[in-house]
């Protein structure tokens, strides 16, 4: 990967607006005039104007002459340090990356090769996790991306509208991007061994009751305790041959103390290990701290030219309600950061599907 820059600073437009027009003029309004050689662009629309999302695009591209946009609509979205939740807004992102080294795929069966690759996924798709490691695998690139969290309609954009529910663009290795991914839960108890289990159900643990580990875990005594943990019951599965310690986080979405058994959300087999987890604010805003503090060391005197964030909706919601946010955390390690993005139901890392964390793409 190339160690110099490839251009200006990006340009960062946002037009907030309950008619779709006055909010794509306003949006326009703050990134023209755009250099010539502006060649690449985001976009992400509130989801109360996602039946507007292919005219906002194809509008937004024809005003800035940038055939290569990508988009989806979500009901946060993320634009330099606001957040705006369930409000009708306009984001776009645009800048400069060298010629063809940017390629647009509309489908999942559009396998473009490159090193890196934004995706967008309906979270409808059936087998998504494993069409995520597919696609990142036939494309020889790391992902970043997420599924679009969104009321109603969920369209995508990719030069036009998409079908297939996965889209986005793959960059090659003439343009340098930096990515990082942040955790959002904190482990509790030791690491476990799944005994027996059956598809997603877990049986055993350690050779004792699922249930009952999971119930000493929490330091509960009934399931009626459990149920009232308001952070929620989860499992971290941990991501072997990673540079840094990673897991991936899994609901759980049955228990039945009965049969000892609990379910979640991911096949397991015996032989594979896992470890119990719930939301926690103060470890993900250490973790995050953490995450921006490696960006900044490997960036040296480069500075981003723009910046994509792909953060989970519980984070939002509950995780960093208090100032300073996750975009105002960004933003004081890389001051007046051109950055878009979006809340997700699930966000694309290298090539697998999390949860409750956030992943940013830093364009040098």
């Amino acid at each position: 990967m190339s160690e110099q820059t490839t251009g200006a600073r990006f340009r960062l437009g946002v037009g907030a607006s309950d008619d779709w027009r006055m909010a794509v003029d306003g949006c326009l309004l703050q990134l023209m005039p755009l250099s010539e050689s502006a060649n690449v662009g985001f976009v992400y629309v509130s989801d109360r104007m996602a039946e507007r999302l292919p005219q906002i695009l194809k509008r937004l591209s024809e005003a800035t002459g940038i055939a290569d946009m990508v988009g989806a609509c979500g009901y946060s979205i993320a634009a330099g340090d606001t957040e705006y939740c369930d409000e009708p807004v306009v984001a776009c992102l645009v800048g400069t990356v060298p010629e063809g080294s940017a390629t647009l795929f509309r489908r999942p069966t559009e396998r473009p090769q490159g090193w890196l690759g934004v995706v967008h996924a309906d979270p409808q798709v059936p087998a998504l996790p494993e069409l995520i490691e597919d696609f990142a695998e036939a494309c020889g690139a790391y992902l970043v991306g997420g599924l679009i969290a969104a009321r109603g309609p969920r369209p995508q954009w990719a030069g036009s509208v998409t079908e297939g529910g996965v889209s986005g663009i793959v960059f090659s290795e003439a343009q340098p991007v930096l990515t990082a991914l942040t955790q959002g839960c904190t482990q509790l108890g030791e690491l476990h061994t799944v005994t027996a289990a059956d598809g997603n159900i877990i049986l055993e643990l350690d050779g004792q009751q699922a249930y009952n580990v999971l119930r000493d875990s929490f330091s509960v005594q009934s399931l009626q305790d459990l149920r009232k943990l308001s952070n929620g019951l989860m499992v971290g599965l941990p991501v072997s041959g990673a540079d840094r310690p990673d897991y991936l986080v899994r609901n759980i979405i049955g228990i039945d103390p009965q049969a000892g058994g609990i379910a979640i959300g991911a096949m397991v087999e015996e032989g594979d290990q896992l470890f119990f987890c719930r939301r926690d604010p103060d470890s993900a805003a250490r973790d995050m701290d953490r995450m921006l503090a490696d960006l900044k060391r490997r960036c040296g005197d480069r500075m981003p030219r723009g910046a994509l964030w792909f953060s989970c909706m519980a984070r939002c919601q509950d995780q960093f309600v208090q100032d300073p946010s996750e975009l105002a955390r960004i933003q004081t390690v890389f001051p007046d950061l051109p950055l878009v993005g979006m809340y997700c139901g699930g966000e694309i890392a290298q090539s697998r599907l999390y949860g409750y964390t956030g992943v940013l793409a830093l364009f040098l």
